[in-house]
């Protein structure tokens, strides 16, 4: 639950700070010869008047042009690292260790692809590994096109592994879903992507029978296109 409002908090900072700083833009959302369907934020335009767009001798170049950016692929990356020790008498410090990353295809309104991840977990002298390997699925509310900056959307993911460690082996079976967001801050193609949501997971081959695990996650982490 800590981990819940942590991140309500840092979603609510990003979208105040981006709608603030990227305030004027103008996205052309279709051209036909000479004519175009554009959409603007940050102000008021009248039907009829003219406009001439100037280029700003401040930002990067191609930082806002998407002649140059597809998004077609990506690459999204999430690693966590800790190291802990308790207080209490006779207890050990123990370090766990997380890598997840997707890969995958782009076709603005879905994406998908495949995910492998990899957890370590040390608690003395007993190591337990859990490699995972399995699928992915967004739906995006907004098209996830060049030079779009908040990507809001539903996934869901499945994926199957294996747990080695500590005297026994695992066959892991896991599912999960809910709402995330992708933010370009500059919109380019590199960004960052948050979710939250449902997970569930059946561990199998246990000396204790099977064991069901489920309840809320949530994962951040960095994304790229190309």
């Amino acid at each position: 639950m800590k981990n819940w409002h942590i991140l309500t908090i840092f979603l609510t900072i990003l979208t105040v700070f981006s709608s603030e700083a990227f305030a004027q833009k103008i996205k052309v959302r279709r051209v036909k010869g000479n004519q175009a369907v554009v959409e603007f934020s940050g102000g008021a335009l009248q039907q009829g008047q003219a406009y001439e767009l100037v280029q700003d001798e401040f930002s990067e170049a191609g930082a806002s042009s998407s002649g140059s950016s597809r998004r077609r692929y990506l690459v999204n990356v999430n690693f966590s690292m800790s190291a802990m020790k308790s207080d209490a008498a006779g207890t050990e410090s123990e370090t766990d260790m997380s890598l997840g990353a997707r890969f995958g295809w782009n076709f603005g309104q879905f994406e998908m692809g495949p995910l492998f991840s990899y957890s370590s977990d040390s608690t003395g002298k007993v190591t337990v590994n859990v490699l995972k390997a399995g699928g992915w699925a967004d739906f995006n509310l907004i098209p996830n096109i060049p030079g779009e900056i908040f990507v809001f959307g539903v996934g869901g993911f499945g994926a199957f592994g294996q747990s080695e460690g500590g005297g026994s082996s695992l066959t892991i079976m896991e599912f999960g879903g809910g709402p995330f967001i992708k933010w370009f801050p500059l919109a380019t193609d590199v960004g960052f992507r948050a979710d939250v949501g449902y997970g569930y997971q059946k561990q199998s081959g246990g000396t204790s029978g099977d064991v069901t695990i489920t309840g809320l996650t949530s994962n951040a982490g960095l994304i790229a296109y190309f």
